[in-house]
C-alpha cells in the first residue's frame, strides 16, 4: 500500500473526467514529466490504467480510473464527499494505520507490529482520526467507524486485499496474503487452515485450502486463526471448537492472532461456547452452535470432558 499526497490529488482529477498528462500538468500547474512519475505511481497501487488514444489532439496517452475494486471504491468516495481532501485521511503511513483497524478491533501494540509505523505516530493519527470520526474506540481498542464512514471502510479494505495472483484473497497486509485456492497443484507446502489440522490430530475434509505467502513456519495457533476464515457452517465450528480443546491452546496466546487477522469479535464469540451448557446457540457472526453435535465430533478425535 502506497498512497502519496500528490497521488491523492490527481486520482480525483483523473475520476472527474481529465484524462491526459497535458491536462492534468495544466490544472496542476506542473510539469509532464511530474504528472507522469505521478500517474506511474497510481497505475503500480492499481488505481488507473493508460491506454493509446491516437484520436486525442496532442497526446498519445489516455489516462483512466483502473476497474480494480478499490479504485473504483475511491472514486465512489470522492464523488460522495467532493469536498473533501483525503489526504489528510490517506496520504503515507495512514492508510497503513487505517488498514490494521479496517476490519475489526485491534490495539495500538497489535497495530504497531502489523504496520511497523512507530507508536509515537500511530497514537497521533489515532487521536486526529478519532476527533473526525473516522475510527472509533472502546476499551482502548480501535477500528474504523463503519456507520459513519461505510464507504471509507469499504475503500480501505478492497484496497488492503488488492493482490494479483490464482486464488481469493482472504485477507492481506502488505506482503503478507491468505487467499483460498480449489486446486491441489496450487497448494504445494503453504497451506493453513482447515487443511492443516490434519497435522494436529484432527483430520478434516476439504474442497479447498487456504495458503499463506510468504511461506513459514506457521504455529498451531496461527493456523487456528486463519482456519475461522473457514467457518461458515456449523460443522466447521464444531472442528474449531475441536482443534482448539485437542491442542490445548491458550487465548492469551491466540487473541494477538486473532486481532492481527481482524477476527478478535469472532473468537471473543468464540470463547463464549467453550463454557456454554445450551443445547443451541446463535451468536452473531458465528454458524449456529449445536452442543449434541459438537460432542459427537469432539469424541471423534478423543476430546475427552466435553459434557
Amino acid at each position: 500500500m502506497r498512497l502519496s499526497k500528490p497521488m491523492l490529488q490527481i486520482f480525483p482529477k483523473i475520476a472527474r473526467g481529465i484524462n491526459t498528462i497535458e491536462g492534468l500538468a495544466k490544472v496542476q500547474n506542473k510539469s509532464p514529466n511530474w504528472i507522469t512519475e505521478i500517474v506511474k505511481d497510481l497505475e503500480n497501487e492499481g488505481f488507473v490504467i493508460k491506454k493509446r488514444a491516437h484520436q486525442i489532439k496532442g497526446s498519445r496517452i489516455f489516462i483512466e480510473v483502473a476497474s480494480t475494486m478499490h479504485a473504483i471504491r475511491l472514486k465512489e468516495l470522492i464523488m460522495e464527499y467532493p469536498s473533501f481532501k483525503f489526504e489528510d485521511l490517506f496520504a503515507d503511513s495512514k492508510i497503513l494505520f487505517l488498514a490494521a483497524v479496517s476490519e475489526d478491533w485491534i490495539d495500538i501494540k497489535t497495530a504497531t507490529e502489523l504496520s511497523k509505523v512507530s507508536k509515537y505516530m500511530l497514537e497521533r493519527y489515532r487521536s486526529t482520526l478519532k476527533n473526525r470520526g473516522v475510527i472509533t474506540t472502546q476499551n482502548h481498542l480501535y477500528k474504523i467507524n463503519e456507520k459513519a464512514w461505510h464507504s471509507l471502510r469499504e475503500f480501505v479494505i478492497a484496497y488492503k486485499n488488492y493482490a494479483q495472483l490464482n486464488g481469493v484473497v482472504r485477507w492481506k497486509y502488505q506482503e503478507e496474503i491468505i487467499y483460498e485456492v480449489d486446486d491441489e497443484a496450487l497448494i504445494k507446502d503453504n497451506a493453513t487452515g482447515l487443511y492443516e489440522y490434519k497435522n494436529y490430530g484432527v483430520e478434516v475434509g476439504v474442497i479447498t485450502a487456504l495458503c499463506i505467502q510468504p511461506k513459514r513456519k506457521l504455529s498451531k495457533e496461527e493456523i487456528f486463526v486463519h482456519s475461522l476464515f473457514e467457518v461458515d457452517d456449523p460443522r466447521t465450528l464444531h472442528l474449531a471448537l475441536t482443534f482448539y480443546l485437542k491442542n490445548k491452546l491458550n487465548a492469551r496466546k491466540v487473541m494477538p492472532i486473532a486481532m492481527k487477522y481482524g477476527k478478535y469479535t469472532m473468537f471473543s464469540n468464540f470463547l463464549k461456547l467453550l463454557t456454554t451448557k445450551e443445547k443451541k446457540v446463535f451468536i452473531q457472526g458465528l454458524p449456529a452452535y449445536e452442543r449434541r453435535d459438537f460432542i459427537r465430533i469432539a469424541s471423534m478425535y478423543g476430546v475427552k470432558d466435553v459434557h
